[in-house]
């Protein structure tokens, strides 16, 4: 009899013993998951306010386009308030960063076509710039190819809907101008190292765009003026810095040696289209957005695309 009782008492205990590691389980798991959830909802949190942090710093750029249009709207240059770079602006919890480049400084891949005619000035253009590079002149062709209406390859390097629907993953061209320069990626010939090399001196903008002489790098101002001498370009290129070109008729003046009309066509001293980069770090939320702004009549700016960069 004293033995049952005992082995109940035990019995017992061990029961209780197991009810309280249960519950006590159960309270840990219970808190975890609150843990877990409060650390999710405090990243979303942040990463909410860091999209507004990044839309703001959108608008401040967007301002600053705008008061460089009423303050100096007849000229574009690196002296500028537009080019210099906002580094790590504190706000609240957060740090904001951003800077503004001249698209229309890079050479516009959309230029390969004149209406719905290809164009041969600009793509002797290409071919030059993309031998300064060291990479293949007739990748030229094969970007005509992406942005023509048509099916018919434009020469040597070109490729069209065949070309495309043969690979492992099919697809067809483009056969309209690009948007972003990044679509190079899906052009025949251009892997990730070609991409790298060229994706400094081109972009990608509606129409047709003149380059602007006081922002443009050496390669590409010596793609569009083959005539005129290295040295003097890179001279130039330092120069400008202290005494952009106020005129076109400047730029001609100096580049005196190119066939008449190329500077007209090609070069000007002012912008329309501009590359924003905006970066946020709010608490463990790292982000970065890119975005194309236009600046057209009266100051007035239009986001023609926006996108995280990471």
């Amino acid at each position: 009899m004293r033995n049952r009782k005992a082995r109940q008492r035990g019995l017992a205990a061990i029961t209780a013993i197991l009810v309280v590691a249960i519950a006590a389980s159960a309270a840990t798991l219970m808190l975890a998951q609150q843990s877990a959830m409060l650390d999710q909802v405090s990243l979303i949190t942040s990463r909410a306010q860091a999209d507004l942090y990044a839309q703001a710093g959108l608008d401040w750029a967007r301002g600053v386009l705008s008061e460089d249009a009423r303050r100096a709207g007849a000229v574009d240059s690196l002296d500028e308030p537009w080019a210099q770079p906002m580094v790590g602006l504190p706000i609240e919890r957060a740090i904001v960063a951003g800077a503004i480049a001249d698209e229309q400084g890079k050479y516009n891949l959309n230029n390969l076509l004149n209406g719905t005619q290809k164009s041969p000035a600009d793509i002797e253009i290409l071919r030059r710039l993309l031998a300064s590079l060291g990479l293949e002149p007739d990748l030229a062709y094969a970007v005509l190819d992406w942005i023509d209406a048509d099916s018919d390859l434009s020469g040597n390097g070109g490729a069209e809907d065949a070309y495309y629907l043969s690979l492992p993953k099919p697809y067809r061209a483009a056969n309209q101008p690009m948007v972003q320069v990044e679509e190079l990626y899906r052009v025949r010939g251009f892997d990730a190292a070609a991409v790298a090399k060229l994706r400094p001196y081109v972009t990608a903008l509606p129409g047709r765009t003149p380059v602007n002489a006081n922002t443009a790098r050496a390669p590409v101002l010596a793609a569009i003026l083959p005539e005129v001498s290295a040295s003097k370009i890179a001279q130039m290129v330092k120069d400008r810095i202290q005494r952009p070109f106020r005129t076109k008729d400047q730029v001609a003046s100096w580049a005196k040696e190119a066939p008449v009309g190329v500077v007209s066509d090609n070069l000007d001293v002012r912008s329309a289209f501009f590359s924003v980069l905006i970066q946020v770090a709010q608490d463990d939320v790292q982000l970065a957005n890119d975005a194309l702004v236009q600046r057209g009549q009266n100051a007035v700016t239009a986001v023609m695309w926006r996108r995280p960069r990471y």
